[in-house]
């Protein structure tokens, strides 16, 4: 049986950038008479990723509690990208431009899974007559998410919104994820966490007694110790399966 309380990451779970981050580049830099070719601009964002994978995942990072350090990592990350291809200088002329294009609220939309898996989960089988699961959403992202949310169509199927801007709270703090229990009266035995981070989303979510799928849609996860999903339908089925494989 599916779990009383669903949640959900948001960025690269249940939403996507229209544009990737390489491309937003490529089209600020030509906009303003720069040109870097394809190869180059691989290189630096390889190496910004680098960077931005490292600082998320340090033991104690609050960068994503206010907006305020979330946009000064973004600028950061960007600013990177910008030095690796020979630009440092005209950090000033550019970096607004590529931030603009990657944090509004118009700069997102769906994975074309995401809307069935949403409705999957407010009519799965499994729950015969009891009453549709909840559905959460706990994201390390600016306060712009609850516009984004609302923009791209997801706003009427979330029950609860966690961001952690708002909240002061970042994954994988296990009080990130028992805020969607309190706020939900579910309780954690009951929740389950799906996401696209192993620390972020699975560590934090067991951390607070919540069962958890990581989603890998890219499908470079290799072995773990929870069940993966390549689509987020299939993590709702994997949660209810794995739910129903005690009592069965």
């Amino acid at each position: 049986m599916l779990h009383d309380l669903v949640c959900f990451d948001a960025g690269f779970t249940l939403i996507q950038p229209r544009q990737t981050i390489a491309d937003n580049l490529a089209e600020v830099l030509e906009a303003h008479g720069h040109r870097a070719g394809p190869e180059d601009i691989r290189r630096a964002w390889e190496a910004a990723d680098a960077w931005f994978w490292e600082t998320y995942h340090q033991p104690g990072n609050v960068a994503w509690t206010n907006d305020a350090d979330i946009e000064a990592t973004w600028r950061r990350y960007h600013s990177l990208m910008l030095r690796e291809l020979g630009f440092g200088d005209r950090e000033h002329e550019l970096i607004d431009k590529i931030i603009e294009g990657h944090l509004s609220a118009d700069a997102w939309l769906p994975y074309p899974d995401t809307i069935a898996a949403l409705e999957l989960v407010r009519g799965h089988p499994s729950r015969n007559s009891a009453p549709p699961p909840r559905i959460a959403v706990i994201s390390d992202f600016g306060s712009a998410l609850a516009d984004v949310m609302q923009a791209v169509g997801l706003g009427p199927y979330i029950d609860v919104l966690l961001i952690s801007a708002v909240e002061g709270l970042a994954k994988p703090a296990r009080e990130f994820f028992e805020l969607a229990c309190a706020r939900t009266g579910i309780a954690p035995a009951n929740a389950v966490m799906v996401g696209d981070s192993y620390r972020a989303d699975v560590v934090g979510a067991r951390s607070a007694g919540l069962d958890a799928v990581l989603l890998d849609r890219n499908g470079t996860a290799g072995e773990t110790d929870v069940p993966v999903a390549r689509t987020l339908t299939e993590a709702i089925e994997l949660a209810a399966a794995a739910r129903a494989a005690p009592a069965s």
